[in-house]
């Protein structure tokens, strides 16, 4: 039902998009969704793995653009088994219970040169809250006849806003697990129709040559 849900928001987002802004899919070989927060002493970085979305955008009318990702909680990963492990139970992702995570954008601002401010709904652990990405444009170009953009995005959000509660308190009074998580972005993203006829030609292979017989 869930995912059912999800597939009806992203159809309704489509529609919504402006008919000129380019709709682009991620190109997952130059993307990154990752996370830092304060363990003990030290700031461990993490990211999700497993995700999808579509993004539309038009360099002449930023504010046009539209964010829909889904990000699969179990995907999870701090290059660590016993931490993935523990993050994926019901003290912290409850990934049995809370399997996706997503985020849509409400509202797209200039910042600053090739800097916007992007205003969303940030779904996690059952709950949504109202999250602003800090994104900086890297630019366009064309790879193999498609086109292709390139942003970065940074924010941070305090974990026990969306129930992420559990932690230890330390000898000296510290909490084990810090309530702040810085969340980084780097995202490239590839004209989806272009995307779509790549992967087609790959999973269908090259084309046999004819036979002369």
């Amino acid at each position: 039902m869930k995912k059912f849900f999800l597939l009806l928001t992203a159809g309704a987002w489509v529609l919504a998009t402006s008919a000129n802004a380019v709709e682009y899919g991620f190109d997952k070989s130059h993307t990154h969704i990752g996370f830092s927060v304060k363990h003990i002493l030290g700031m461990v970085p993490g990211q999700f793995k497993d995700y999808d979305g579509t993004f539309s955008f038009e360099e002449k009318k930023p504010a046009s653009s539209k964010i829909a990702v889904t990000i699969q909680a179990a995907s999870i990963s701090t290059d660590n088994d016993m931490r993935d492990n523990h993050l994926k139970t019901a003290e912290f992702f409850d990934v049995e219970k809370f399997p996706v995570l997503t985020f849509l954008s409400k509202k797209v601002s200039p910042a600053g040169e090739n800097k916007y401010k992007v205003e969303g709904n940030l779904t996690l652990h059952g709950v949504s809250k109202p999250v602003t990405l800090d994104v900086e444009y890297m630019g366009s170009d064309t790879m193999m006849g498609a086109k292709i953009v390139g942003f970065s995005a940074t924010t941070r959000i305090d974990r026990r806003d969306f129930g992420l509660t559990w932690s230890k308190v330390l000898e000296s009074g510290n909490l084990m697990v810090g309530n702040d998580v810085n969340i980084a972005l780097d995202v490239a993203g590839m004209d989806k129709a272009a995307m779509e006829k790549m992967k087609n030609r790959m999973k269908n292979g090259p084309k046999k040559p004819a036979d002369k017989n």
